[in-house]
């Protein structure tokens, strides 16, 4: 076979020898040459494998691939403008020269930080990941030439600092992270950075049997950079052929049930979340093939919120059980004020029998996340906003013994009356606040009074009402009759 191909749908190579004058191959498009295979671009023609904002090209090469004639492979990234982006070589001895205007960095593991690569002639490492920003006015194609990576890669990181070892995945095809064997001395997540989430990109992850509590799948693009994480030492993390896939599944292929809450978090149009598991064969401390850590990317208009483990933000926090775990401190921050929403799902994966509430601390406000899993609220730039998920029944959590208020709404009238044996209590004045459903704050009144009668108009039935003194912290709930 001697021509010219474009490939609009996957072809398989399968005979001993096969030759063509060039080949092109579309997006979302793949070859395969199985093994004991020869493909021959002859003629100087070139082996190009294309890539745009729908997706990649993919060559699988178990067989060989030669070029006679001064042809090569030349493989695309599909880049977006004016963003950082993590890349990976899919060809042996690629140079910086081929980034000539653009911002090319590597990232050194002990400082945790990154250096510029300033000469053209500098070598990119196979498996080694680089930061890239484009100087381009629009979204561009850059093209990696050479010969594609193929056989068994591997790749050393180090535990010298905190761990962040920033790989790549060096072939021309889609990786299969599930397939990878993961070293002992490495966590089994990956972190994948996405420049279009945010002002200034944010990092999505995936480990393995999270389901749902995971942002990313497991497969990573050709010519993409990722994060790995040194947790026990320094070690050698090794891919193979067999590793390797053509494209991606259905989003979120759970392989085994999780019991887990995950809890998101949006503001300004844009949505992350955090996850609580339960799974037996955990520990309450950091474990590498359940728990991932959480990276913040520090784009303004992203809100960030995580759990926390041995002092380190977690992104998937996993406890062995509920029992002795019931409660679950939550933190949340942003750049930008404004009012952030929760949203609480996946909790039908929990027992029935398990109750879940979402505490807000600073407002002594408690809410049923089964019965309403959707709590806004005021944020402040610059704060650490402080919640607790209780996996537990917290009715009577915050009611003091021998507190007494007589508390209801009636013609759009706010009682709230102390008992004679409360006048103590109130001597130095209580904060009476009220929150509808959604956790918003509707009213707030200092008082000293025994005995208070507060206009109050609203269209809900169901409020809130959070009373505050010196010495207690009372809660109940008030109809509007």
């Amino acid at each position: 076979m001697k021509a010219k191909l474009i490939i609009v749908m996957m072809l398989v190579f399968s005979a001993y020898f096969v030759s063509a004058q060039g080949i092109q191959v579309e997006p979302n498009t793949c070859i395969n040459v199985e093994s004991e295979t020869t493909l021959n671009i002859s003629g100087g023609g070139n082996l190009v494998l294309e890539s745009d904002d729908t997706g990649d090209a993919s060559l699988i090469d178990i067989g060989s691939v030669t070029y006679t004639g001064g042809g090569e492979a030349k493989v695309q990234r599909y880049l977006t403008q004016g963003k950082w982006h993590l890349i990976s070589a899919p060809v042996s001895n690629a140079l910086a020269g081929m980034f000539p205007d653009d911002y090319l960095q590597y990232h050194a593991e002990t400082t945790n930080d990154y250096h510029d690569v300033s000469s053209i002639t500098y070598q990119l490492n196979i498996m080694q990941g680089y930061s890239l920003w484009s100087v381009e006015a629009g979204s561009t194609t850059e093209v990696f030439s050479g010969t594609t990576n193929t056989g068994n890669q591997n790749k050393s990181f180090t535990q010298n600092g905190d761990g962040w070892n920033l790989m790549g995945n060096p072939y021309p095809s889609v990786l299969d992270w599930d397939a990878v064997t993961i070293p002992a001395e490495l966590n089994g997540a990956i972190w994948l950075f996405d420049p279009t989430y945010g002002t200034n990109g944010d990092y999505r992850y995936y480990i393995k049997d999270a389901g749902k509590a995971n942002t990313t799948t497991q497969y990573i693009p050709s010519g993409q950079g990722f994060f790995v994480r040194a947790t026990g030492g320094n070690g050698i993390l090794q891919l193979e052929n067999s590793d390797r896939v053509h494209g991606v599944q259905a989003f979120y292929k759970d392989i085994k049930s999780n019991e887990m809450l995950v809890l998101k978090a949006t503001g300004n149009n844009i949505t992350t979340q955090t996850a609580i598991r339960f799974i037996a064969d955990a520990t309450p401390q950091a474990d590498r093939l359940y728990d991932i850590v959480k990276i913040i990317s520090g784009s303004p208009d992203v809100p960030v919120v995580y759990s926390k483990c041995e002092n380190q933000n977690m992104a998937i926090n996993t406890l062995p059980s509920v029992a002795g775990h019931e409660t679950v401190p939550v933190y949340f921050e942003a750049g930008m004020d404004g009012i952030y929403v929760f949203n609480a799902t996946e909790m039908e994966s929990l027992g029935s029998e398990i109750p879940v509430y979402l505490e807000d601390v600073g407002l002594n406000y408690i809410q049923d996340l089964r019965s309403n899993p959707e709590y806004s609220f005021d944020y402040t730039a610059g704060a650490v906003k402080d919640f607790k998920v209780h996996f537990k029944d917290v009715t009577g959590i915050e009611q003091p013994e021998n507190f007494n208020v007589l508390c209801y709404l009636a013609n759009n009238v706010l009682h709230v009356n102390f008992p004679d044996n409360e006048s103590l209590n109130i001597s130095n004045g209580a904060i009476i606040a009220v929150y509808n459903t959604a956790g918003q704050q509707l009213l707030i009144r200092h008082t000293t009074q025994p005995d208070n009668e507060i206009s109050f108009r609203g269209s809900q039935s169901v409020y809130l009402v959070c009373i505050t003194t010196d010495d207690d912290i009372f809660t109940t709930k008030v109809f509007n009759k």
